[in-house]
């Protein structure tokens, strides 16, 4: 094994050639902050038991003799477990200027390398932020405003005096933004920032004299608790009416509470799936107002503040819940009532409750009242469900009155009930005066005259009236039968008159009857007559 002078010796022979077992010097260079002090940077394996730098003016031979021998490295920090940089103490030198330095370094096992021209010192005079700060550091909502300042100076790195460095640009970081400030005679620059979010802060030279970098520093707001202070909490309206919940957004200071202007604000349903909310900003007092329309029986919303955009200065998690419940309504989006020539009415319905989904049967009343007005009263009742169809026919009805739909509601469901619109049906009566089937009794063979007058009343009036030019059905009905047979079909006079002649061929009863009326008109018949044929 070769010594550790033999390895020094056969590296010195070969310039800028490094034994293969020491550490390998990657780079030697003046220290960013500190241009007296030589950082090393070395790949090795192991450890480094010994780390020692020569200096010569920069531009000189290999040869020339060193004028300063550098020992006592520190390891400064590691990038990995076999690349470190070390760092010399403060040289001091008696010239001022650029260096080449000459790095010898041995491992533990005693190989060593030598590495020439391995980088520069440049030992100058050094622009350096004498003093760097932000006050304050941790800025309110109270206290948004902050003092960027600092002190710049040269330093000279053999006696390490400083003297103020004037009219120098520095260019600033703050609040993630770039600005700069010019020294005064004194070297000192101050900037006035209203912070929005914080962040690291940090001041750069970079001018005539070289580059200089201030240290770091995070400016952190402080979040003040929040709270909402609703004006109410619960509401209980109907279906279709809107809520406005109001209140007073706040933030602490100190002891008190003071209103919060300027914040984006939302409701929507509490642990909603598929959001939707409403959106508000709080005015100069804090005040705002959020505007829903609610559905469902009973639903919990929750006031918060919207995702975005972001405030560092202020607490987000304050929530605040509304307990709203809604009573529903009744609409009835069908109702249809025909009223056919015997007075019976067919009726057809549909309800909707209108702020609830539900499938649950409900009690639909079909009513009368003779006005329209008052005395109503329920015919039938039918079981239907929300927004169904419902059909009743040929139920006993009136020749003249009112028809409509009622629901009642639910109290336990919170269900308010309702009328549909009313409609009135009605139909002219109609029937024969003084029919009369004649002679009786009559001789087998003979003639039997069925007569009368066909009249009418409209609705709403007490007076009769000829009913001419109508077609009127003589029935007849023999002695022990049950049906009625049709033996002529007559057409009243102008006056509504009418008289029709049958041969007496056995006993049984005659009767007129106006059987197929018009849409306004109800049957009618006239007295029936029975008579005995001989």
């Amino acid at each position: 094994m070769a010594t550790a002078g033999a390895v020094m010796v056969a590296t010195l022979a070969v310039p800028g050639t490094a034994h293969a077992a020491g550490p390998t010097v990657k780079d030697a260079y003046s220290d960013q902050s500190d241009w007296s002090v030589l950082d090393v940077r070395l790949n090795y394996s192991g450890e480094v038991s010994k780390l020692v730098a020569r200096l010569r003016p920069a531009g000189g031979s290999e040869t020339d003799e060193p004028v300063a021998t550098i020992t006592g490295f520190t390891k400064r920090y590691e990038s990995s477990s076999w690349d470190a940089v070390w760092a010399s103490q403060p040289i001091h030198l008696d010239t001022l200027g650029d260096y080449t330095v000459d790095v010898e370094a041995t491992d533990g096992s005693g190989e060593t390398t030598v590495e020439k021209n391995a980088g520069t010192l440049h030992y100058q005079k050094q622009p350096v932020f004498s003093s760097f700060s932000v006050t304050p550091a941790e800025p309110d909502i109270e206290h948004k405003t902050i003092t960027v300042s600092g002190d710049m100076a040269v330093r000279d790195p053999s006696t390490r005096a400083t003297v103020p460095l004037p009219g120098a640009t520095v260019d600033l970081n703050v609040d993630h933004a770039d600005t700069s400030a010019v020294t005064d005679d004194a070297g000192h620059f101050s900037v006035t920032h209203e912070t929005t979010s914080g962040g690291w802060t940090f001041a750069d030279y970079n001018g005539p004299l070289g580059f200089a970098a201030s240290e770091w520093i995070d400016v952190r707001p402080k979040a003040a608790p929040t709270r909402f202070v609703l004006d109410k909490n619960s509401f209980h309206v109907t279906a279709g009416d809107k809520i406005a919940v109001t209140g007073t957004l706040q933030y602490q200071s100190g002891a008190d509470w003071k209103p919060l202007p300027g914040v984006p604000l939302e409701m929507d349903y509490k642990d909603c799936t598929t959001c939707n909310p409403v959106e508000a900003t709080t005015d100069a007092d804090g005040r705002f107002s959020l505007v829903r329309s609610p559905y469902g029986s009973k639903s919990v919303y929750e006031v918060a503040f919207q995702p975005y955009p972001y405030n560092p200065f202020i607490q987000r998690t304050a929530t605040a819940d509304v307990t709203v419940a809604v009573t529903a309504t009744t609409k009835f989006t069908e109702f249809t009532a025909e009223l056919d020539k015997y007075a019976q009415l067919d009726v057809t319905g549909s309800v909707d409750l209108v702020g609830r989904d539900t499938n649950d049967r409900i009690g639909v009343d079909i009513q009368y009242s003779p006005d329209g007005r008052t005395g109503w009263t329920t015919k039938k009742t039918v079981q239907t469900t929300n927004g169904s169809q419902f059909v009743v026919e040929r139920m006993p009805g009136y020749t003249d009155g009112y028809w409509r739909l009622h629901y009642a509601g639910s109290t336990t469901k919170d269900i308010k009930g309702g009328v549909s619109k009313s409609l009135r049906r009605n139909r002219a009566l109609t029937r024969v005066k003084d029919a009369n089937a004649s002679p009786e009794p009559v001789t087998k063979g003979r003639t039997i005259t069925v007569k009368g007058v066909l009249q009418e009343r409209a609705a709403g009036s007490a007076t009769w009236k000829s009913y001419g030019a109508k077609k009127v059905q003589i029935l007849f009905r023999p002695k022990g039968a049950k049906s009625w047979y049709l033996m002529s079909t007559v057409t009243t006079k102008s006056n509504g008159s009418f008289g029709k002649g049958f041969t007496a061929r056995q006993d049984g009863t005659w009767v007129p009857v106006y059987q197929y009326p018009d849409s306004k008109h109800f049957v009618g018949s006239g007295r029936e007559d029975y008579v005995d044929v001989r």
